[in-house]
């Protein structure tokens, strides 16, 4: 991340099933509008051992992207995604409503 970019706190969860998946998610916004006012959001899904997962960007390696796939493979892969996605999504809203009381005080950009 750039220097000049704020830091945004991340939580982190580690689902074990027959797959092991850990998601980090966080965020700082609301920022008061697009990317350009500087809101963050970054959810992250990482292989902890024996998730069945590809992702493809446009089909290709890109930094700008139109779309983004992600494909689990398994029953147990579609059950600690949903769980993967609850915690993030449980974690935004918590984070959504504390930054948008937060006083410039407040704000860590650690």
């Amino acid at each position: 991340m750039e220097d000049d970019m704020p830091r945004i706190r991340i939580a982190e969860k580690e689902i074990c099933s027959a797959n092991l998946l850990k998601v980090q998610v966080g965020t700082n916004c609301p920022q008061g509008g697009d990317a350009g006012h500087g809101g963050r959001t970054l959810i992250r899904l990482v292989d902890q051992g024996g998730t069945a997962m590809q992702v493809r960007v446009d089909k290709t390696p890109s930094r700008d992207v139109g779309s983004v796939e992600i494909l689990f493979g398994g029953d147990s892969e579609c059950g600690t995604l949903i769980e993967a996605l609850q915690f993030a999504l449980d974690t935004l809203k918590s984070q959504v409503r504390s930054n948008a009381v937060v006083t410039e005080e407040d704000v860590d950009f650690q």
